[in-house]
């Protein structure tokens, strides 16, 4: 697989821009919203474009935690309960935990896009939207992700 990482500033999709709305609702003013006001059942439509991980206490590292049905058949594989630096992610690994890494870091919304070219010789377009989420107000404990895939032509 191959990667063209190509950062964005908007939101393009629709379905994305709504995962944000919600996200920037539940923040109320704060800088994150926590995880307890990440409630799946106000947005049962995005679900199946969403990855939601846990950022372990120390080490930094990201563990996905549940992982959309649509995410799940785009990428051919199932990363729930793995650790996103343990996932083959081809030529594109670097680009994948560089976003990731930068909204934990920056505790800031994180807007992305790549092309990946899958094992049936089908190039996609994912745009990503990774979006913080802090149990105490200060330290980014979740991520929540969401991807958007469209057929390249």
């Amino acid at each position: 697989m191959t990667c063209s990482p190509r950062a964005r500033p908007t939101i393009a999709s629709p379905r994305l821009q709504a995962l944000y709305a919600y996200w920037n609702k539940q923040r109320a003013g704060r800088p994150m919203p926590s995880r307890a006001d990440f409630d799946p059942i106000d947005i049962p439509r995005l679900l199946p474009n969403l990855l939601l991980m846990d950022v372990e206490p120390g080490t930094g590292r990201l563990k996905v935690r549940v992982a959309g049905t649509t995410v799940v058949e785009m990428y051919g594989s199932d990363y729930t309960g793995r650790y996103l630096d343990e996932i083959e992610f081809g030529d594109r690994r670097a680009a994948v935990l560089h976003d990731y890494t930068t909204c934990v870091e920056t505790r800031q919304p994180y807007v992305s896009e790549h092309s990946f070219w899958t094992d049936r010789q089908v190039t996609y377009r994912v745009e990503r939207v990774i979006l913080p989420l802090s149990d105490d107000g200060e330290r980014v404990s979740h991520l929540v992700a969401g991807l958007e895939f469209d057929t390249v032509q």
